[in-house]
């Protein structure tokens, strides 16, 4: 029987334990009560054998290995449709979409099609041959078939469970315009790791950021893997940091296309743009609420750098900070409760959280001379932001409160963190030699992965939308 773990909120980094019934995502009340007792007998006995284990909060362990075998392409009729042109085998390019974001996550280890001892069309039609997939090393298997009608894409999957002998879940469906293959593939992986971890995935997502070549900086868009890259803007002018609306639909930027740094809002489904921050002096770090009707943003209009709030439904601006160091870079909680920021008030840029009012400031970074750019968990329970010391700059995470503080990587110039929607993965900017790159790593500071942009072409200030359906 698969055993799915899932990290207390609170202590996500240390310590784990078994999901409740009502947030496992297949387990029932007395599958839960009878798991419990399984979990009580391995930790008796030493035992861990007894099951497949993902334990989602710790790095370094042994990926899960999954049999994915190529989807199966139907005709309209549902029956198998042979595919003469590697082209037009739709069923092998949506599972290699799906294979690759299981393996990137680091959580599951992809196992080589060569050896597998049942082939997709029959695994299909009569189900799993559980003794064949054992033997091979699976502990879980996928089986799939898509199926193209009227410009639509269908795609139907299962997922197994091989030393259980059973399903994982139910049979699912989704169905998207055939143009967006890889978005329909990125919901299955999504929905298996769903599944097998009992966190929401996060491969449905795209990636804002601002590209480069040469003297060119542009703003960019694509999705989490690096694919379907779409260039906003034209690289007449310098842009920064792009951040995503909290329903993914809009963007803030900062641009110098009418000289000083103002702030737009891109509605990326029309193209529209408006002016949200045209005041005096700098407009620079606009960040969401979490609603998606405030907007906070530092400003220089009264003569030093301050954090405000601008109410969008009606332009009123409140000013927040009143001190004579630099206020800067706001990141808002997910409860939209508190903010954190970057201040230099105590003589070194450090962290500190306020209320949304602007009061009850707290300074919760005190290791290092340099502690910046804060990006809130969309859980809430970590802050992702960059440490300097000793000539280097590194990704690190604190909790709100900054009784917990962990360096996450190792390089000498790492920036600009920002969080997939689940929480799990942070996503940042590292200069490699005269180039800008993009990485993401888990939150336990392992799978560090190199994000591939076309040859030549740099990435800086990224952020990472939530969820797209």
């Amino acid at each position: 029987m698969i055993r799915v773990y899932k990290v207390l909120m609170a202590n996500r980094l240390n310590r784990f334990s078994l999901t409740t019934p009502h947030s496992q995502p297949f387990f029932g009340r007395w599958v839960y009560g009878l798991a419990l007792l399984l979990w009580a007998l391995v930790a008796t006995t030493g035992l861990a054998e007894a099951g497949m284990v993902i334990d989602i909060s710790k790095g370094g362990q042994e990926p899960l290995p999954i049999a994915l075998p190529h989807f199966i392409n139907l005709n309209a009729q549902g029956n198998v449709k042979k595919i003469s042109n590697s082209s037009d085998d739709m069923g092998r390019r949506v599972a290699s979409v799906v294979m690759a974001d299981l393996e990137r996550s680091g959580l599951f280890k992809p196992l080589d099609e060569k050896a597998y001892l049942q082939k997709p069309d029959d695994l299909w039609k009569q189900g799993p041959h559980y003794r064949n997939w054992r033997l091979i090393g699976a502990e879980a298997l996928v089986s799939g078939a898509v199926r193209e009608k009227g410009g639509q894409l269908f795609v139907d999957f299962y997922l197994y469970d091989v030393y259980g002998g059973a399903l994982v879940g139910k049979g699912k469906r989704f169905t998207a315009p055939l143009r967006d293959w890889r978005h329909v593939a990125h919901r299955v992986a999504d929905e298996i790791y769903t599944r097998l971890t009992g966190e929401s995935g996060y491969f449905t997502s795209r990636i804002s950021f601002v590209a480069e070549k040469g003297d060119l900086k542009w703003l960019a868009l694509m999705d989490q893997d690096g694919e379907n890259r779409v260039d906003l803007t034209k690289g007449q002018s310098l842009v920064l940091t792009p951040r995503f609306s909290p329903n993914g639909e809009h963007l803030f930027f900062v641009s110098y296309e009418k000289g000083p740094p103002r702030i737009y809002r891109w509605d990326l489904y029309t193209g529209k743009r408006v002016l949200q921050g045209d005041y005096p002096g700098l407009n620079s770090a606009p960040s969401w609420s979490p609603d998606g009707n405030r907007m906070a943003l530092t400003l220089t209009k009264d003569g030093n750098a301050e954090i405000y709030i601008k109410d969008l439904r009606t332009g009123d601006l409140t000013r927040l900070t009143h001190n004579n160091g630099i206020d800067t870079s706001p990141s808002w909680s997910p409860d939209g409760r508190k903010l954190v920021f970057n201040s230099n008030r105590s003589g070194s840029p450090q962290l500190y959280v306020m209320d949304a009012n602007g009061q009850n400031v707290k300074r919760i970074t005190f290791d290092g001379p340099y502690n910046a750019a804060p990006a809130w968990s969309p859980r809430g329970d970590y802050i992702a932001y960059v440490r300097g010391g000793s000539r280097r700059f590194r990704i690190a995470v604190t909790d709100p409160e900054g009784q917990k503080n962990h360096i996450l990587t190792d390089s000498w110039m790492d920036e600009s963190p920002s969080w997939a929607p689940n929480g799990r993965v942070i996503l940042f900017s590292r200069q490699v030699g005269s180039q800008t790159q993009l990485y993401t790593i888990d939150l336990t500071g392992h799978n560090e992965r190199l994000l591939k942009l076309e040859k030549k072409i740099s990435g800086s200030d990224p952020s990472w939308s939530p969820l797209i359906q």
